[in-house]
């Protein structure tokens, strides 16, 4: 596997925030995504894996290389949000496709008029639609408002 390198500090500023946001190896029940490691699924993982000609292993043994190179090929390029000038537009834009997937962040995105207040409020909005829809996700609530109150004050201490 070779060292991922790119050239947009915009995402590198991004994956500041995401990997705290993410954290490392889960394997709760109740989540959807099922097994991660750094916010990247199982099933996320076996297609890179595939698509660069590896055998499948498990997420636990995702390199930060590959960590990084996931995120920036199949999130960060298709979410669009290389090309927006307003870094907290960006990173919301970002972070909601990782989380909502990309037809839903891209959703949220044009929702928010690039309104930064509208659109992590339209994040919350979606949170708690999850719940009302699906009570058993009510034990990821509280971390997904966390979430955004953290996505709120990195935007914050990182205006340009």
């Amino acid at each position: 596997m070779e060292k991922f390198v790119c050239h947009s500090p915009k995402f590198y500023k991004a994956m500041e925030y995401l990997l705290c946001a993410e954290g490392g190896y889960s394997n709760h029940k109740l989540d959807k995504g099922g097994v991660t490691n750094f916010g990247i699924t199982q099933k996320t993982y076996n297609l890179y894996l595939k698509k660069h000609g590896f055998k499948e292993k498990s997420v636990k043994a995702i390199t930060k290389d590959e960590v990084f190179q996931i995120y920036y090929e199949e999130f960060w390029l298709p979410s669009g949000a290389e090309k927006i000038d307003d870094f907290a537009i960006a990173l919301i834009l970002f972070d909601s496709c990782v989380n909502h997937g990309l037809s839903i962040g891209k959703s949220l995105y044009k929702k928010a008029d690039n309104n930064v207040y509208s659109f992590l409020n339209l994040r919350r909005e979606k949170y708690n639609a999850i719940v009302k829809n699906n009570p058993s996700q009510k034990v990821f609530l509280k971390g997904w408002m966390n979430r955004i109150n953290r996505l709120e004050k990195f935007i914050k201490e990182h205006k340009n």
